[in-house]
């Protein structure tokens, strides 16, 4: 799958689930008690989206990580393969080691197997005497067990003389019949190019056993972590209903944390609780004492403190004759002496109010001292 695919798969997803999550915002005009559909549309969308759009995509993602490890890894890796007898083994070597990127090709022998064991020892021995006088690249035979027999080739040994050899001898023996014949190889190749490497090897002939090395190492840890298409499956399905829950509740959401900025957010009435007297504020003290309350020295209560009596800037933005009204005062008398008192004209009000202001101008005026008259002497 190449990568325009990808993306196109993984756009189609998406746009499902926009479809969830806007058909769960119609919730206003379909009524809450939709909730379950709702959400069960989120749960069949989901599945179907996992089983038909990402499985796929999960699939390629060992084949698309190897392409990534490859062309960010150094070193060698080490691919081990079977190679074909009924061929020139030698040639299919050589073929092999030409091919870009592999840097050897190494061989240690050839495995047979006999359909029956041999009658005697003396036989058995007699057998691979044969065997080793028919090449001059035979090192050594190991009887393996279960009739199978490893014959080792010297270093730099011409394998495919040592398989015309082996042939030979069993076409001349008869009481011993050949069953098939295998050889295995291991090649290093470059582990940035170990893909095309493989597939180069598999046209050749071979067949590839296993491969170890740097690449195949990540490549593993990649396929460990990797879900199935079950999982892929239901973490989508779970997917498509949290989309719908989210589409569901998203206006409230939205309404409360509204709500909340509103109470958060105070007049200005709410905010001046206590009267400041300009250029009165001082540093707060460091330390306070947990039983006794120390009064704020950053602004003055005139209604509590004391202090504001004496004050010399207590008619800043104040009112010197301002008297605040305890329980002791007779409110009772003063509101009887009030309904007592006739009914005045509005002319008459104002008047009396305009000698209010007069008197109150004339009391907060500072007294001026006025210097004694002195009739000045008649000069004679």
């Amino acid at each position: 799958m190449d990568a325009l695919t990808i993306i196109i798969m993984l756009i189609l997803f998406i746009i499902a689930m926009i479809f969830v999550f806007s058909t769960a915002l119609l919730t206003p005009y379909l009524g809450k008690k939709n909730l379950i559909s709702i959400l069960l549309l989120g749960l069949i969308v989901g599945a179907v989206g996992g089983a038909f759009l990402l499985s796929p995509i999960v699939e390629d993602i060992p084949d698309f990580s190897r392409t990534i490890i490859e062309e960010n890894i150094e070193g060698t890796d080490e691919i081990s393969m079977g190679l074909s007898t009924n061929r020139n083994v030698t040639q299919l070597i050589e073929n092999i080691s030409s091919i870009s990127g592999v840097q050897k090709v190494t061989y240690q022998g050839i495995e047979i197997r006999t359909d029956e064991p041999f009658e005697s020892p003396v036989q058995q021995e007699s057998f691979f005497s044969k065997i080793k006088a028919s090449s001059s690249s035979i090192e050594d035979i190991e009887d393996q067990g279960n009739n199978s027999y490893f014959i080792k080739i010297k270093e730099n040994g011409d394998p495919q003389e040592v398989l015309t050899g082996i042939y030979d001898v069993f076409g001349s023996v008869t009481y011993v019949h050949l069953r098939y014949t295998a050889m295995d190889a291991n090649a290093t190749v470059s582990a940035n190019n170990v893909t095309k490497i493989m597939n180069a090897i598999q046209d050749s002939g071979a067949i590839i056993h296993s491969v170890s090395g740097p690449t195949e190492d990540q490549v593993n840890i990649v396929n460990k972590y990797t879900p199935n298409q079950t999982d892929i499956v239901i973490i989508s399905a779970v997917l498509g209903v949290i989309v719908a829950l989210a589409g569901f509740f998203i206006d409230s959401i939205f309404s409360f944390r509204k709500r909340r900025k509103k109470e958060k957010k105070e007049s200005t009435k709410d905010q001046i609780k206590r009267k400041t007297v300009p250029k009165t504020q001082r540093s707060m003290p460091k330390t306070r004492s947990k039983t006794k309350k120390t009064p704020k020295h950053d602004s003055i209560d005139i209604f509590n403190d004391e202090s504001f009596e004496n004050s010399s800037k207590q008619n800043i933005g104040s009112n010197r004759n301002f008297k605040q009204l305890t329980k002791d005062d007779n409110l009772t008398k003063k509101s009887s002496q009030n309904d007592e008192e006739p009914k005045k004209g509005r002319l008459s009000r104002f008047r009396s109010d305009k000698k209010q202001d007069k008197k109150e101008e004339k009391q907060s005026q500072p007294q001026q001292r006025r210097a004694p008259k002195i009739r000045p002497k008649k000069r004679d």
